[in-house]
């Protein structure tokens, strides 16, 4: 039993060793014959970067560095101790880019806003430190992009952005400016955030998560995922999911979504869109202000908060639901209904949605249909 220990504790320290060594942190220090970075005469230990090194030029050495490897670094430190240059004359790939909002202007294609003065790449890690806004005016996918809860400027974008991993949105703002968002992981809003969406379009296909300020305007947002949640409270302009395969919308449970304009919830026969609360037996709210294109749903621990029924077609009532109506009409009975909540309630557009029946009249209020008596 003691030997399967001992062997046990040497298996582990030998995985950490292998990891401890793979991530190293190397210094240049200038002292090979040439400038090269793939000599490891010119780094600290004599060892050549790898990937998901750490490295760092600083006082060590004045020397330049001309960068001849390709590798994909975990971060690139170039402190001010540093008065060389470094030169690019290959791939170079870091990891953790961050702004630093240090250049001349507030573009993002500046590399002198950015640590290690190197503009992000394709499936870099984006993150904004400080208080300097920023133009977003390169053609990039990040795997990452966030914007720390440190930060207090606001990042614009210049033209559609795809993010491979999730948009944290930790501080600061960020700006859609008209352009469209495609966010292959989450996003998450917290609660220093700001979000501005303006007139564009937000394909999210990971989790919702908005706790902070998301601002809609005119904008649309796309679920475009599997099993997603929504999490926060949230009113959207326009708010779509619409699926050909089964799959789940989950739910905060307790919280409300607010949609103001137009919600699009579609499922396709024997391929039903499920809404759930993501805590089975506590309702979900939601207040659809707008129009309603909900079709081929199973719904449970639904509470609509709307005056306004929410008619469903094709669906299946799965329990616990308020101010649904599976199959009806989202025609008002005027029955007994005091004046004052006659005012607030919306009412049907078309006659057909309110039909005659025996002893039943149809009256027009407002150039909208009425039914006068249930």
């Amino acid at each position: 039993m003691k030997k399967q220990f001992i062997l046990i504790t040497c298996f582990i320290f030998l995985i950490v060793l292998c990891i401890t060594a793979h991530a190293a942190t190397l210094t240049w220090t200038g002292e090979g014959t040439d400038e090269l970075a793939s000599n490891p005469a010119n780094w600290l230990d004599s060892i050549t970067p790898k990937n998901g090194d750490n490295i760092v030029f600083d006082g060590t050495s004045p020397k330049n560095c001309t960068w001849d490897i390709n590798v994909s670094l975990s971060s690139l430190n170039i402190t001010s101790a540093y008065i060389g240059k470094v030169t690019p004359s290959s791939t170079l790939i870091i990891k953790n880019i961050t702004w630093t909002g240090g250049g001349a202007d507030e573009l993002a294609s500046n590399p002198a806003n950015w640590s290690g003065n190197i503009a992000p790449q394709n499936g870099d890690n984006v993150v904004f430190n400080g208080a300097t806004n920023c133009t977003w005016d390169i053609n990039i996918t990040p795997a990452f992009f966030g914007l720390s809860s440190g930060y207090t400027g606001t990042v614009t974008l210049t033209s559609d952005f795809t993010i491979a991993g999730n948009l944290n949105i930790a501080g600061g703002s960020l700006n859609l400016n008209n352009k469209n968002l495609n966010i292959d992981g989450y996003i998450l809003i917290s609660i220093s955030g700001s979000l501005y969406a303006t007139s564009s379009t937000i394909t999210v296909k990971g989790d919702w998560k908005n706790w902070g300020s998301f601002s809609p305007w005119t904008s649309t947002v796309v679920l475009a995922g599997t099993n997603q949640t929504i999490y926060g409270n949230t009113t959207f302009y326009n708010l779509t999911k619409v699926v050909t395969t089964a799959d789940t919308l989950y739910f905060e449970a307790g919280s409300t979504q607010t949609i103001a304009n137009s919600l699009t919830l579609q499922g396709v026969e024997n391929n039903l869109l499920s809404l759930r609360s993501a805590i089975n037996g506590q309702y979900w709210y939601i207040d659809p202000q707008g129009a309603r294109n909900i079709a081929f749903v199973d719904i449970r621990d639904s509470f609509n908060i709307n005056f306004v029924s929410i008619v469903l077609t094709n669906s299946v009532n799965s329990g616990n639901n308020v101010n649904l109506n599976f199959g009806g009409s989202e025609c008002v009975c005027l029955e007994n209904t005091p004046a004052s909540v006659i005012a607030r309630r919306s009412q049907s557009n078309d006659e057909d949605n309110c039909p005659l029946i025996k002893d039943v009249s149809v009256v027009t209020i407002m150039s909208k249909y009425w039914r006068q008596s249930c």
